[in-house]
């Protein structure tokens, strides 16, 4: 007979934000790398790799799979010397018998020659190191016996699929006489901390910019190579209303309000321009990148707004797009909070440079 359970509702006893409600409970990104499935955390680490030590040595390489002998990251300093990573996905926190074989193949491989012993030999993982692997960090000179009594159980036939590798003669003595005190724990909130010095943190955890956007450049006097395409079809625009010829800023100087419309549409350019330069120092490339996505949504308002007013003079047009860009948030865009009134302008400007709208009509 199943026993009854009186059983209490569970009550809430703090606010809830609209925000949470949405989103769910929030998951700190140290738990966030706990639960990440193997591949996930791959990624992450190849994130790592790629955003943070690439800046810390000359070159990084990674050998994680089958025949890594030992090495699953090698950071390599310009004289040669190196650092050695072991960044493999465990369910639990490393044990002393999960460690074994991976000493045992540093042990092996540089008494072969096959890379030199590293300056510094760290291990990461998910969930870290468990106290007795911390314990024998701590205590370096204890970890020499301790291998040499597990080799047989734990290293012999793990060290390669090739042959059993015997604990005798000289690899006997190198063991013996190894120094592991290179031996050192990265733990997973300093794997994360390091991570956030790289582009794809926010995307990996959220957390906002890191990097704030600079000063709005000027525009310069004369008009670049850049901006060529759309300031060419503006003079057109000015052309077709004040029935003139305008080949240069020059002849445009005369014309009042025409003359301040062209300035604030090249500093609308320069704006946006920075917006752009703004989403590449805070996110990471992506398809589509923020600002590519944010022209096209413009795209998709202008071409609809133009083509009800295809009827109307190019300079009429350049001012209903600029109306109704003004009208959009963007909201669903990571750039949306940045984003002022001239960069709204600026998108106009980037997709007429870029030949996807046009003002005047064939």
């Amino acid at each position: 007979m199943l026993k009854e359970l009186n059983l209490t509702q569970p009550a809430l006893i703090r606010r809830i934000s609209a925000l949470e409600a949405l989103k769910g409970p929030i998951i700190s990104p140290l738990n966030m790398v706990e639960l990440m499935s193997s591949d996930d955390y791959e990624t992450f680490i190849l994130e790592w790799i790629f955003g943070y030590l690439d800046k810390k040595y000359t070159k990084t390489r990674s050998f994680a799979g089958a025949g890594d002998k030992g090495r699953d990251v090698v950071g390599y300093y310009s004289d040669g010397k190196i650092d050695i990573y072991q960044c493999k996905h465990y369910d639990e926190k490393i044990a002393p018998t999960t460690l074994y074989p991976e000493l045992g193949k540093l042990c092996y491989y540089t008494l072969e020659k096959h890379y030199p012993i590293p300056q510094s030999y760290y291990i990461a993982a998910p969930k870290g190191c468990g106290s007795s692997v911390l314990d024998l960090i701590d205590n370096p000179k204890t970890i020499n016996q301790k291998l040499i009594d597990n080799w047989e159980n734990y290293c012999s036939k793990k060290i390669t699929r090739t042959a059993d590798i015997i604990l005798v003669d000289r690899l006997l003595k190198h063991v013996e006489d190894f120094d592991f005190s290179i031996v050192k724990d990265l733990a997973p909130h300093e794997i994360i901390e390091q991570h956030k010095a790289t582009e794809y943190h926010i995307l990996r955890f959220g957390g906002g910019i890191k990097k704030y956007r600079e000063l709005i450049p000027v525009p310069e006097s004369t008009i670049q190579p850049r901006e060529q395409n759309y300031t060419e079809l503006l003079f057109k625009v000015y052309e077709q209303e004040l029935n003139l010829t305008i080949a240069t800023v020059e002849d445009l100087r005369p014309q009042g309000k025409y003359f301040t419309h062209f300035n604030t549409q090249r500093n609308s350019f320069y704006s946006a321009e920075s917006l752009e330069k703004f989403s590449r120092e805070n996110f990471p490339e992506a398809t589509p990148a923020p600002f590519t996505e944010l022209l096209d949504d413009a795209f998709t308002v202008l071409d609809t707004t133009l083509e009800l007013h295809s009827s109307e003079s190019g300079y009429k047009r350049t001012l209903l797009a600029s109306q109704e860009i003004k009208r959009q948030n963007f909201a669903s865009n990571p750039l949306s909070m940045e984003m002022k009134p001239l960069d709204k302008d600026g998108l106009c400007n980037h997709l007429a440079n870029d030949n996807r709208i046009k003002w005047i009509l064939p």
